[in-house]
């Protein structure tokens, strides 16, 4: 996906965000985050829009306002400004410019606006969930999302330990998207061969990328194989 569309990606599951918030009692629990209420996963999204700020910081523009934290119905409005905010400074930064970010291999924008993009379109899913009436992740911007997730996992700079013993997985999507990753004690080793793995997922690229967020999918995802290949993800990749 190029800079543009992860921007349209963030601006719109931002605002389905607040659409979401907006219908549902905050009190509400959040079944996939079932630590968190409405209410924990609005001050949840708001604090990830630090990446304003971060972006200022590579620009030099002035930094807008970060306001406290409200309470009650008033999360709902913090969380519509910031994500604002946010979108304002990605189309203003140039995707090359250089700022802060906890990856090896990509000190720019361009990162910033794609890990926001699947930050919000995950959490989207989230706060509509709670609402009762989730919708999928845009195919393109979950077969990017599934991609991006190789990058966080093996690119961090303070990565924790990799929890794989050799076990293998392969991911087919109803669009064609197709990955084979073997989870060794060094990292994940993912290509794009097709070939046997101890366990295979196939369904379309919005739920299997749920699938691998822990989050429930809206259709069917076949599972062939041994599926204590999961746990072993699950372990070596928790999204909160």
């Amino acid at each position: 996906m190029e800079y543009a569309e992860h921007i349209a990606a963030v601006e719109r599951e931002a605002a389905a965000i607040v659409a979401a918030l907006a219908a549902t009692p905050l009190d509400t629990q959040v079944p996939s985050c079932p630590e968190w209420t409405v209410a924990d996963l609005a001050r949840h999204v708001g604090s990830f829009t630090v990446w304003t700020h971060v972006l200022c910081e590579g620009t030099g523009r002035p930094k807008p306002p970060f306001p406290d934290t409200p309470e009650g119905n008033a999360l709902v409005g913090w969380v519509e400004e910031l994500t604002g905010h946010l979108v304002s400074e990605l189309r203003a930064t140039p995707p090359d410019t250089t700022v802060w970010t906890w990856v090896t291999s990509d000190k720019s924008a361009r990162f910033v606006a794609r890990r926001a993009a699947h930050e919000l379109a995950v959490h989207r899913f989230d706060a509509q969930l709670a609402r009762g009436a989730p919708e999928p992740i845009d195919a393109t911007l979950a077969i990017d999302g599934i991609d991006e997730i190789f990058l966080m996992r093996n690119d961090g700079e303070e990565a924790k330990p990799h929890l794989g013993s050799g076990e293998t997985l392969h991911l087919h999507t109803a669009e064609g998207f197709e990955r084979f990753i073997r989870l060794t004690p060094e990292g994940l080793v993912v290509s794009e061969e097709h070939a046997k793995a101890d366990l295979a997922l196939r369904g379309t690229a919005s739920d299997v990328e749920l699938v691998l967020f822990q989050r429930p999918p809206l259709g069917p995802v076949e599972r062939l194989g041994d599926e204590t290949v999961l746990d072993v993800w699950c372990r070596e990749f928790t999204f909160a």
